[in-house]
């Protein structure tokens, strides 16, 4: 997962270019333009991204409407699209935004409705199966009301772990719950070659991110679904501790480590196991990234109260000022449909349908996907709320002080309750 959510870092290469050769292999050919539309199109960067502009022809031809096609990586993106869509006025027609930003562009009104063109048969034919879409991930981007998004890229907290080691171990199965976790992270650990767990505790939005999954599965949470700040809860405290905790089982730099250091760590082996994003999964089975491909295994997060996996990844958003919404629109219905979502399923991307998740052919070739699904079952977003931003980065330098030693898990939770109350006008 801001997944990181997530960057186009170097670890992704070999990726890229198998989904690139893939790609080229089925799309569709040019051929001479019909006429019809144009539209301007934004797009992270990815593996996902490279395959939806391998396959542009293919759109083009059946709808004859021409895209002009900007990919943008790391966190340029967000920078450039608060500028687009807070300046004054955008040239683009299609933007993807990152799920845990729908409720800051929504609050602006800078989003259209994508509603009517859901409910439109024309626009939305009946193969395009909605239904196969859970509704977390619908919910995810829509706000008040309205569909200002859908899914596109769909990313979870999943547990990572060496089945090799565990069975070595003695251990039978991927941990259940809490104190499962840190029983085998400890019983795991053997430093300096491997590390019980791995964690990301540099001071970034991957830190508040790990946090709030341990706060959720505790039964926690930062802000309730009336907007009041409830996180000097029990609960959190609970989870803070359990999580300073891990620290031990960990190496010594892990307050450096975040989204990418961890994801090498994994697939270097230096690690027994992890909670972590799910789109980093596709790394651990690469022959030449990877030293675990034979003996990385996936399970659904650790539960302690409540089976929860916090949920991430990036929408595709129509800017409200575009002249050309209903072109954008067949775009944003081409590029998250079945026929797309199965191209890309088949090369190891993670699909967000439950449909192509729990394909049994689909699981078996990349044992990630039902974890993927059950994730998605128990989702939990981060906070609905455009202060949510600002939150995220007051947690962040607070949960940074308190993972080092600099403050203890009363005062961590004190200041983020002082700090989220102060964002939510309490």
């Amino acid at each position: 997962m801001w997944r990181k959510e997530n960057t186009n870092g170097s670890f992704r290469k070999s990726l890229l270019v198998a989904f690139v050769c893939a790609a080229t292999a089925i799309g569709a050919p040019m051929s001479a333009q019909a006429k019809g539309g144009r539209i301007s199109v934004m797009l992270f960067a990815g593996p996902i991204a490279t395959f939806t502009q391998q396959n542009i022809p293919e759109f083009e031809k059946k709808t004859g409407i021409k895209v002009d096609l900007t990919i943008i990586g790391g966190e340029v993106i967000n920078n450039k699209t608060s500028t687009e869509l807070l300046g004054s006025g955008t040239s683009f027609d299609v933007i993807s935004i990152r799920g845990d930003s729908i409720p800051f562009y929504g609050t602006k009104g800078v989003l259209a409705d994508l509603t009517p063109f859901l409910k439109s048969k024309t626009l939305t034919p009946a193969d395009y199966d909605i239904k196969s879409i859970p509704n977390a991930l619908m919910s995810f981007y829509g706000w008040q009301g309205k569909q200002v998004g859908m899914p596109w890229q769909a990313s979870a907290y999943i547990t990572y772990y060496r089945k090799d080691l565990f069975q070595r171990a003695g251990i039978t199965h991927a941990p259940k719950n809490a104190q499962e976790y840190i029983e085998d992270a400890k019983k795991l650990n053997a430093p300096p070659k491997v590390y019980g767990t791995g964690l990301t505790m540099q001071k970034s939005h991957n830190l508040t991110s790990e946090f709030y999954q341990w706060l959720s599965a505790f039964g926690g949470g930062v802000i309730d679904s009336n907007g009041k700040v409830i996180l000097d809860s029990p609960e959190a405290h609970q989870a803070l501790k359990f999580y300073v905790s891990l620290r031990k089982y960990a190496s010594p730099d892990v307050t450096n480590w975040a989204y990418e250091r961890l994801t090498t760590a994994l697939s270097q082996g230096e690690v027994a196991m992890s909670i972590q994003w799910t789109d980093t999964a596709a790394v651990m089975l690469e022959p030449k990234q990877s030293k675990v491909v034979d003996t990385m295994a996936f399970a659904a997060a650790p539960a302690v109260k409540r089976a929860a996996s916090v949920i991430g990844g990036w929408g595709l958003t129509i800017p409200q000022v575009s002249k050309h919404k209903e072109d954008a629109y067949r775009f944003v219905e081409w590029a998250t449909g079945p026929e797309m979502s199965r191209k890309i399923a088949d090369l190891g991307g993670t699909p967000f349908r439950t449909s192509l998740l729990r394909d049994q052919q689909l699981s078996a070739k990349f044992p990630w996907f039902n974890a993927q699904a059950d994730a998605e079952e128990v989702a939990v977003p981060r906070p609905r709320t455009p202060a949510w931003p600002a939150i995220d980065d007051s947690m962040s330098t607070i949960l940074a002080q308190v993972v080092t030693g600099g403050m203890t898990v009363d005062q961590g939770i004190a200041k983020m309750t002082a700090a989220a109350k102060q964002q939510m006008g309490q």
